[in-house]
């Protein structure tokens, strides 16, 4: 009967051996997943103007195109945005940017009041694979700016 719990007592202690490692190297990939994130770059907005996604899509070592997601959170509606996109490699050096700008009057709808609009750019930039979006300015149909 004694070997037996001797045994069976052995077999907890390697268990909890076992699970004692795990949950460091649990932690350890926790850690290393969120100092990732530091180094990312953020996207800034504006008082009436959020942004609340960008993506980008690579090819053949181009960024060829992102997509941006504003969202309207004023209380007007918004038909224009004035932003620059600042590219950025793996390492996290500045690439390249440049200004870019949505107008209602260019076929595309006004961001009515807490509504959000997607937006497709192509910019075809050799070396960049992150896209940094800082929202400029906006401005609403009845002459209101904001920045």
């Amino acid at each position: 009967m004694e070997k037996f719990i001797q045994k069976e007592f052995d077999v907890l202690i390697q268990f909890s051996k076992q699970q004692l490692l795990m949950r460091t190297l649990l932690l350890i990939a926790t850690g290393l997943i969120l100092s990732l994130g530091m180094y990312a770059q953020e996207n800034k907005s504006i008082k009436a103007v959020k942004v609340t996604d960008v993506s980008v899509l690579n090819s053949f070592g181009y960024l060829v195109s992102y997509t941006v997601t504003f969202k309207n959170t004023s209380s007007k509606t918004i038909d224009h945005i004035g932003w620059t996109v600042n590219y950025y490699d793996n390492s996290g050096k500045l690439v390249s940017s440049e200004e870019s700008s949505f107008n209602s009057d260019s076929m595309v709808d006004p961001i009515v009041a807490g509504f959000e609009k997607t937006l497709v750019r192509t910019p075809r930039i050799k070396g960049a694979s992150k896209a940094q979006i800082v929202v400029k300015e906006a401005h609403s149909p009845d002459g209101t700016k904001f920045k």
